[in-house]
């Protein structure tokens, strides 16, 4: 009930937050075209987020097991413990995010991310159910083998999906002066337009973009079609036929 509440909670925030025409990127109402669709897709993401506290307890508890140091046993400051947490599960996002871009058969499971026409809070949970299971389990590696306090953990999980809202909103917040170090939605905004995917992979820190040289500071035509690279408007809209259309596109492949 709490995480319900919660749900409901950023949904009426951010909807009263991108109708505010000083505020928004765009006119569009809340309950716009394909709703449903991202509905569904939030309802399997929030499902799969709430094992990923356990998996992270579990991966740490058996390193421990092991012998392998922990950070929560190194007497580190607990805020110290979360940034740190933050920074390996921002690095480790990255490296799936790259991942998905960068191979073949794990970029037609991404290409559903990417086909949402237009970005607002609600999007950024539109995802293919492989592609959640991915993130889930490989984005939290790197905070597993170092084994912060779970507390701290739970902290840099909140921050990193705030983040993740906030850069996928329909919002346009005057928030460039924060760029040198975080990723903002209009460095966001680029990703999703077709001809500049494979920029701004970051969700909350601009610094393994800056490092990769793949980050640029820009903003896309407010008329720019946002869509897969190529697809724009003919990759499908609805729940099941994203569900069903990479691996029918795997099984042409491999034919």
């Amino acid at each position: 009930m709490d995480l319900l509440i919660q749900i409901a909670s950023v949904a009426f925030g951010f909807g009263v937050l991108e109708r505010i025409p000083g505020l928004r990127y765009q006119a569009a109402a809340f309950f716009r075209r394909w709703f449903a669709t991202d509905a569904l897709h939030l309802a399997t993401s929030v499902s799969m987020s709430a094992a990923t506290l356990a998996w992270v307890a579990f991966g740490s508890a058996a390193l421990a097991a092991l012998g392998v140091p922990r950070l929560a046993a190194a007497g580190a400051p607990w805020l110290a413990c979360a940034a740190i947490a933050l920074v390996l599960l921002d690095l480790g996002h990255y490296a799936v995010h790259w991942s998905l871009h960068r191979f073949g058969a794990l970029w037609e499971l991404h290409k559903v991310h990417h086909s949402s026409p237009a970005l607002d809070w609600l999007a950024t949970f539109r995802s293919h159910l492989a592609e959640q299971a991915l993130r889930h389990f490989a984005t939290p590696l790197l905070v597993i083998a170092a084994g912060p306090p779970l507390g701290a953990v739970a902290l840099a999980l909140t921050v990193h999906a705030v983040f993740s809202l906030v850069i996928h909103s329909n919002l346009a917040l005057p928030l460039r002066w924060l760029e040198p170090v975080l990723v903002t939605p209009r460095l966001h905004r680029v990703h999703h337009a077709p001809d500049t995917s494979e920029r701004n992979l970051g969700v909350v820190f601009t610094l393994w973009d800056r490092l990769r040289g793949s980050l640029i500071r820009q903003d896309p035509p407010a008329s720019a079609l946002l869509g897969v690279p190529g697809e724009v408007g003919s990759y499908p809209q609805s729940w099941p036929r994203q569900q069903l259309e990479p691996l029918r596109r795997w099984r042409w492949r491999a034919r």
